[in-house]
């Protein structure tokens, strides 16, 4: 009796797709085993066509791919779970991170910590978490997938070797004690103005002081940061702006499509 051969199928998310041909898709897949892929499936003309309505955003799928090339054959597609379901700004969101993957990581290289990371992240959206932490944390790690990681722990090497040593005991965020003039026996706590830094490409962060045309980064909030502490508002916002200004050097001067489609429902 002739044995069955059993196919090994992955997980795998649909990023993108668009028409190929009369009766095929182009897609871009996020693949636990492969990272970043480009495939043609075929799904036929009618518009009931199974595979066609498998191949929907957020949608966990187990596929086969063939094919030496980097354009491969998507040969077998199953779903894996239940389509999530986003909506509103957790459904541009999604639509976000995907735009950034398609736009940035390479193909055929694997990635298993950012394929896990893209799920947890779309789960937490489409539980309607809060959207700014799930957003930063991803960037971050997208690029240091890309190997353009920022060094955050530099700031703090850079204050170390400086030779700033005016108090007699030091506290974090730049505050210290200095000795009361009038008692000598008492204390008071001296706050000096807030630091900031510059985030250089190619170079990393330098100290502002006034002199380049750069966006500025208040230090306390880079260093929560490093620490990957986003509790504070005002620390999710200077990340977000910090990773506008870096992932800008990468995207170039083509806009996001989902940006464009989040401005475009607010202004409605």
């Amino acid at each position: 009796m002739a044995r069955i051969k059993e196919i090994a199928l992955h997980r795998a998310y649909l990023l993108h797709s668009r028409p190929y041909r009369d009766s095929s898709l182009l897609v871009d897949l996020l693949s636990e085993e492969h990272g970043h892929v480009s495939a043609i499936v075929y799904v036929g003309k009618s518009k009931k066509s199974n595979k066609k309505g498998l191949l929907q955003p957020f949608s966990s799928l187990q596929i086969e791919l063939k094919g030496q090339s980097d354009l491969k054959t998507l040969s077998q597609l199953e779903p894996a779970e239940k389509s999530l379901q986003l909506s509103s700004t957790f459904l541009y969101s999604g639509f976000y991170l995907n735009e950034l993957m398609v736009r940035l990581l390479p193909e055929n290289i694997p990635c298993p910590e950012l394929f896990h990371l893209y799920q947890s992240s779309i789960n937490a959206l489409s539980q309607q978490h809060s959207i700014e932490p799930i957003l930063r944390r991803f960037e971050l790690s997208l690029l240091e997938e890309l190997g353009m990681s920022i060094d955050f722990s530099s700031i703090d090497e850079q204050l170390l070797e400086a030779d700033n040593e005016t108090a007699e005991s030091s506290f974090e965020d730049g505050q210290y004690l200095m000795a009361n003039e009038q008692d000598s026996n008492t204390f008071r706590i001296n706050e000096p103005k807030p630091v900031y830094w510059h985030f250089i490409p190619e170079q990393g962060f330098i100290r502002a002081d006034g002199t380049l045309n750069f966006p500025s980064y208040k230090q306390l909030h880079l260093q929560e940061i490093g620490h990957g502490n986003f509790t504070d508002a005002n620390v999710l916002l200077t990340c977000k702006q910090l990773m506008r200004q870096v992932l800008q050097l990468y995207l170039g001067n083509k806009p996001l499509n989902s940006r464009k489609l989040f401005f475009n429902r607010l202004a409605k």
